[in-house]
């Protein structure tokens, strides 16, 4: 099985072409052995993920982000723990600061792999349609969570 490293270098125009924007940064995050620190997949990681095209990972993010939100209004909030869902967040933040150009890399590779290194248009780059319809998204439900939780706590009163 070949190293990453060797992957990247045997397969770098192909890789160039998908990534498009800011592929310097990302082939020379791939080619070091090192890992790199992702500040943009840190501060912005849902909106990264929509941004590279890795949408299933930003809808998951949403989803338990959201997730966290709930449990820290409900739970949380009412003991002495009231700031874990922040740690929690910013653990995974993290995390994901440290492993986004990894992700990125493994989707790439897979894309490219299925494409026979001939993907289509709409599977490389960015996408700022992607952003904006997850920040929508991500609106719709923290308003609909923030109706639900008015409603139970009114109805609690």
């Amino acid at each position: 099985m070949e190293s990453k490293v060797d992957y990247v270098e045997k397969h770098l125009g192909s890789l160039e072409d998908f990534v498009k924007k800011n592929s310097g940064y990302y082939i020379e995050s791939w080619k070091s052995e090192k890992v790199k620190f992702n500040f943009a997949a840190f501060l912005f990681e849902t909106l990264w993920f929509a941004y590279r095209k890795m949408y299933k990972g930003a809808v998951a993010l949403l989803i338990l982000n959201l997730l966290i939100n709930l449990f820290t209004f409900l739970i949380l909030i009412k003991t002495k723990f009231f700031m874990g869902g922040t740690i929690l967040v910013l653990f995974i933040r993290i995390y994901i600061g440290f492993k986004a150009n990894d992700f990125y890399f493994d989707r790439a590779k897979n894309v490219l792999e299925k494409s026979n290194y001939q993907p289509e248009e709409k599977e490389c780059g960015t996408s700022l349609l992607g952003v904006s319809v997850l920040i929508f998204i991500a609106v719709l439900f923290q308003v609909l969570l923030d109706f639900y939780l008015g409603v139970t706590l009114y109805y609690q009163n």
